[in-house]
């Protein structure tokens, strides 16, 4: 399902999720003007929402652990690909940091990279939603 290896410029583990295929169905359309807002510190936040159908295509994202969030390393095909194939405006880029998955943070559980991790990965069938920032 997964594949670790080594990000030899932090040493940390990235884990790679393009091995587990999904199907896309975008479930959500962003809105330009709302989806991406500033904070006042010059972060950018956004959510995407995707819907998985099912193990036939790629999540296509190479992450690694920072910190408490997950670092997009790199968007390869699959499912984030089309998002930003169809989202231009939204684009999930390398850097971002994936903040939050299906309201993890909000539930009262302890936010770490891992359980974010797990919680993309426990979607096989299903919507998800992804809270990003970009700096």
């Amino acid at each position: 399902m997964f594949l670790c290896c080594t990000d030899s410029s932090a040493s940390k583990p990235v884990e790679r999720l393009d091995e587990s295929p999904v199907k896309v169905s975008i479930v959500l359309e962003a809105n330009p003007a709302s989806a991406l807002s500033k904070s006042m510190d010059n972060k950018v936040s956004y959510v995407i929402e995707l819907r998985r159908n099912g193990p036939e295509e790629k999540m296509g994202l190479d992450v690694a652990h920072k910190g408490r969030f997950l670092k997009v390393k790199q968007v390869k095909e699959g499912v984030v690909m089309k998002w930003n194939e169809d989202h231009p405006e939204n684009q999930v880029r390398p850097n971002d940091l994936i903040i939050d998955v299906n309201g993890i943070a909000s539930s009262g559980v302890e936010i770490s990279s891992q359980r974010l991790l797990e919680g993309m990965a426990a979607v096989r069938d299903g919507a998800i939603t992804l809270t990003l920032m970009r700096f």
